[in-house]
């Protein structure tokens, strides 16, 4: 047993994950908090930002780019109040991060506290982001903030991952209690859901892959999320299937592959959207399909399913079925998914039939290998007697290209 304060517990157990860096902005809610940062600082770095929101967006991008979840600090009432945006913008990308947010002290809760959230519950500030992470963990006692912490994380770390919000009051970061530390290494490193999908099926898919005369690999996020791009070039490399991505789904295959059709989206380019609406198999890897990426369900402009055949993939049932029927809706974490294809068909003696699909892949690729084919799906002809009309008369493309076009880092598509 160790004497620790909720603050010395907290920060012990990121250090304990190995969690290389803090962001956030200091405040009267936290301020214990900070020395308890202070005190392992050569273990931990703290950056401060100008901004609380911020702190929000730097744990996303680091977590996007790094592969490694970190956390953030706010104080209680304004402070933590502008941390809904960049929570909300990681909770519906699946970003994980864990937001230690500041509170009023216990002893005066409900008393309508400078900074206080009560009109409907005291220290309420959990209900203002509930709907913008996974959950929210309000430790009341300093004995409470380990169970909590180590809670947290994983709930974090676990299924679909997402930020989650701990809230400490202020004399909680404080009071010190005696506490057996629960180790990082025995209660979440062990934990592993990367689930693989129902055997039979995976048959199933790949006797729709290989009967599909016009299959399509529609890629999401989840695919880079679970580290599987390299896998999912090569099933479409090993059965001749052009891909097509989501906008966060992007980069998950080199553009210049002779597979890739780009990304499909109501602004995304004609061969992606055109050789989707024309698939009789799809088979989508952790993608959403929101209105951005579908083109609003309107039939026929991005997707026609049915009769399209719909093989979703994904490692949240809730996403499963949600916008589209299925013709088979398997729950697995996509990595393990396309090993269990691998395996299956190695098991399969007979060699894929590709006739009818090697005109199909041919002709997709041939389309995106043309300057003049990548345009929005929508697009109409041309105008010559506008400006614009004459510039894509002359090179053949829509003002608004891939090469032209930014996606907004709000936008939180599948």
């Amino acid at each position: 047993m160790t004497r620790m304060n909720g603050g010395q517990i907290i920060v012990d157990y990121l250090i304990q994950e190995e969690v290389p860096y803090i962001f956030g902005l200091c405040g009267h809610g936290n301020i214990s908090f900070l020395d308890a940062l202070h005190e392992r600082s050569d273990e931990i770095k703290t950056l401060s930002v100008r901004h609380e929101s911020l702190s929000g967006f730097m744990a996303d991008v680091y977590y996007r780019v790094a592969g490694k979840p970190v956390a953030t600090f706010t104080s209680c009432g304004p402070g933590s109040a502008n941390m809904p945006i960049s929570l909300a913008n990681a909770f519906f990308d699946s970003v994980p991060f864990l937001a230690v947010t500041g509170n009023i002290p216990t002893n005066q809760f409900n008393r309508g506290a400078f900074q206080e959230t009560y009109r409907h519950y005291q220290a309420d500030f959990p209900s203002t982001v509930q709907a913008y992470c996974k959950r929210v963990y309000q430790p009341t006692r300093a004995e409470m903030v380990p169970q909590f912490t180590r809670q947290a994380w994983k709930t974090m770390m676990t299924g679909r991952r997402g930020p989650v919000v701990l809230d400490v009051p202020f004399d909680v970061f404080k009071e010190e209690t005696e506490v057996d530390m629960p180790q990082a290494s025995e209660w979440n490193a062990n934990i592993s859901c990367r689930c693989g999908a129902d055997p039979d099926g995976v048959k199933k898919v790949v006797e729709m892959l290989s009967s599909a005369e016009r299959p399509v690999i529609l890629v999401g996020q989840g695919v880079k999320y679970a580290g599987a791009a390299a896998k999912m070039v090569a099933l479409a490399e090993r059965l001749n299937i052009p891909v097509a991505c989501s906008s966060s789904g992007m980069g998950a295959i080199d553009a210049s592959h002779p597979l890739a059709l780009g990304l499909i989206a109501r602004n995304g380019t004609y061969p992606a959207n055109h050789a989707a609406r024309q698939a009789d198999v799809l088979l989508a890897l952790g993608v959403r399909f929101d209105d951005r990426t579908s083109s609003s369900w309107l039939p026929g402009y991005s997707f026609n399913i049915p009769p399209t055949k719909l093989i979703h993939v994904d490692i949240d049932p809730e996403e499963i079925a949600r916008n589209y029927p299925v013709a088979l809706g398997l729950m697995a974490d996509v990595d393990v998914f396309l090993d269990q294809v691998g395996e299956a068909l190695g098991a399969t003696d007979a060699e894929i039939p590709r006739r009818g699909r090697t005109g199909f892949a041919a002709s997709t690729a041939g389309e995106t290998s043309g300057r003049s084919s990548r345009r929005p799906a929508t697009a109409r002809t041309p105008n010559p007697s506008t400006p614009s009309g004459r510039r894509m008369k002359s090179t053949g493309r829509c003002p608004m290209t891939p090469s032209s076009s930014a996606t907004s880092a709000f936008t939180t598509t599948g």
